[in-house]
């Protein structure tokens, strides 16, 4: 599982602030996080909160009931008090968890770590979108591959630029494989995905005109589907129906 040392080095901007990772004990730094959400009730033992502000609420509000939840590290834009707030640049003075850490965007944090999580696993991906069928299909391949490998999946609709990189943040180094469903509503939305997926196997299901309405066309939702396959490696496998 992910620790407190790959979420700071993820993190980490400059070759500097790697000295002040250095200083925090092993102990502190090899500390497991057990997952991650940005919903407070969703937050299990060991786990990282990410506060970010939305529409119609506060994530920083919440920082209290996460921590009461057993989230080890919140990932904060702005001070929460009563708790002590860390940065980057002040995280050699911190002594035990949990702790805050003041970032500049929340959710962009989440991706980064993320993105970085993901090169530090021997993991298959195969990524599916499609305007029907997606779901099903992410629910079949999964099923296969359990036989015989260690599989991870997406959980509902945890399919966009918040959930992706939750469901990420959930392997751990024992995962063979992943089967990842990638949403489309934007164009350049599955492009981004897939810099932080790194899909081996991209599936294509059907294109039809949902959400159509988002996207401006359906040829617009054909070029959005299309970026699954355009970021495969050269040696990766399109499947497309």
């Amino acid at each position: 599982m992910i620790s407190l040392r790959h979420v700071l080095t993820a993190l980490r901007l400059q070759d500097s602030l790697q000295r002040a990772i250095d200083s925090l004990s092993p102990k502190l730094l090899d500390t497991t996080l057990n997952g991650a959400s940005t919903d407070s009730r969703l937050i299990t033992p060991g786990g990282i909160f990410f506060a970010a502000k939305g529409e119609s609420t506060d994530g920083h509000r919440y920082v209290e009931q996460a921590f009461a939840a057993g989230a080890l590290l919140a990932i904060v834009e702005k001070p929460c008090p009563p708790y002590n707030i860390y940065t980057m640049e002040t995280i050699q003075s911190a002594r035990t968890l949990p702790l805050c850490l003041q970032v500049p965007n929340s959710i962009e944090a989440l991706q980064q770590i993320a993105r970085y999580w993901r090169t530090q696993l021997d993991l298959q991906v195969i990524g599916i979108t499609g305007s029907i069928g997606k779901s099903s299909t992410k629910e079949l391949v999964a099923s296969v591959l359990r036989q015989k490998y260690h599989t991870l999946k997406n959980r509902g609709n945890y399919n966009n630029e918040v959930g992706l990189p939750i469901t990420l943040l959930e392997a751990g180094h024992g995962h063979e494989a992943a089967v990842l469903e990638m949403g489309f509503y934007v164009p350049g939305e599955i492009t981004f995905l897939c810099e932080i997926a790194q899909p081996l196997v991209g599936i294509v299901s059907n294109i039809g005109t949902v959400h159509a309405e988002r996207a401006g066309s359906q040829q617009e939702i054909v070029h959005g589907k299309t970026e699954l396959v355009q970021a495969l490696p050269p040696h990766g496998t399109a499947i497309l129906n």
